[in-house]
């Protein structure tokens, strides 16, 4: 995973929370989320790629914020 695909991935969980808090469609960001997912898969980290795969979107963005 580059570091533009981790910024990418996010700046995308952190928008797509903040339009689920403000009850806004989160339909770009969900394509977004998974069109990187696809490209990722077979170089990011196993916790990271667990976390999307689960849609565990919190804990997916708080594991990019700690690399």
């Amino acid at each position: 995973m580059t570091t533009e695909q981790s910024t990418e991935l996010q700046n995308t969980l952190e928008t797509m929370l903040t339009r689920i808090a403000m009850g806004d469609d989160i339909t770009e960001q969900l394509f977004k989320i998974q069109e990187i997912s696809i490209a990722i898969e077979s170089t990011a980290p196993t916790m990271l790629k667990h976390y999307l795969q689960k849609k565990s979107y919190t804990k997916a963005l708080d594991f990019l914020k700690e690399e």
